[in-house]
């Protein structure tokens, strides 16, 4: 998942500061990048070794199979560098103001004031949520026929809720920032009380960033095995990334009960087929065997 992603933030990086790529613009992406993606990966690596632990029983208690030193570790790497709901901030920040040329001194006050300066239909505009809508539908067979099982595994349907869901965050923060200041609030108050949209927004955002990388990077691979699997663990990423916020997709009309479950149903099927490829998977990794010290699980 994160692997494709971290490859762009190498690339990045390489340009930034080699010279290919050095402005300012080019950085404060780079930044926010590296921040979201730091954040959702360290999450998503806690949550990986606690569900280890539980799947070994007992076992998973011994202190040969180390679970106990990794999740110390991935605990603190949740705050390492920065909280990560510190740094998802910066990320949302960096989505509402990334016109802004003084960014770098932007601070939660000046970021606001930029917002409520910031013409919300400019912000819609810019997000072209009705758009995206329009390849949503059409990429389904029959239209409005929301309910067809057809297309999930499209890459172009799973980029397209993604970024749907992304920008029509983007364009709802902006009007509740700009209400709450034409309602004469404090600015601080304002920007507080939409943490919610705001963490949203940018968990939203570096998900749609990973399912892009990992799109891309299966579709330069050549045909053959190796794309085979990673193909089925990007699908299974990104319908997996919809399946978990299929509240907001159904409350926003984008997924109906019956495709909401045909999704359920083909994470499922997919978590079947990957399955026997997990030990080549992980053997990918070239994990040194002095690593593996856990006999009984590994044995």
């Amino acid at each position: 998942m994160s692997g494709s992603a971290q490859d762009v933030v190498r690339t990045q990086l390489h340009e930034v500061f080699s010279g290919t790529e050095d402005d300012a613009r080019a950085r404060r992406r780079l930044e926010s990048r590296a921040a979201g993606i730091k954040a959702l990966g360290t999450w998503h690596a806690t949550r990986v070794v606690q569900e280890c632990r539980e799947a070994c029983g007992g076992a998973g208690y011994l202190a040969v199979n180390r679970f106990a030193a990794l999740k110390g570790d991935s605990d603190v790497f949740t705050t390492f560098e920065g909280d990560n709901h510190v740094l998802l901030q910066l990320v949302a920040k960096g989505l509402l103001t990334d016109h802004a040329s003084e960014f770098e001194d932007l601070d939660q006050l000046g970021m606001v004031r930029y917002v409520t300066n910031l013409a919300v239909e400019t912000v819609i505009e810019r997000t072209s949520a009705h758009k995206l809508l329009e390849r949503v539908r059409d990429l389904l067979p029959g239209g409005d026929e929301w309910d067809r099982e057809a297309g999930l595994l499209d890459s172009e349907y799973q980029l397209a809720m993604v970024r749907f869901r992304e920008e029509h965050m983007l364009a709802g923060l902006a009007r509740r920032i700009k209400r709450g200041i034409d309602q004469k609030r404090d600015p601080g108050a304002v920007f507080s009380q939409v943490q919610d949209h705001v963490i949203a927004l940018a968990r939203a955002h570096v998900e749609r960033l990973v399912t892009e990388a990992f799109v891309d990077k299966v579709r330069t691979l050549p045909e053959g095995g190796e794309k085979a699997a990673l193909a089925l663990l990007c699908d299974l990423f990104a319908l997996s990334t919809i399946e978990a916020d299929r509240a907001w997709f159904m409350e926003h009309g984008r997924l109906t009960v019956q495709r909401s479950k045909a999704i359920s149903r083909e994470v499922n099927d997919l978590c079947r087929k990957v399955r026997p490829l997990a030990v080549g998977l992980v053997d990918a990794w070239g994990i040194p065997s002095a690593v593996l010290r856990a006999p009984d699980l590994v044995g």
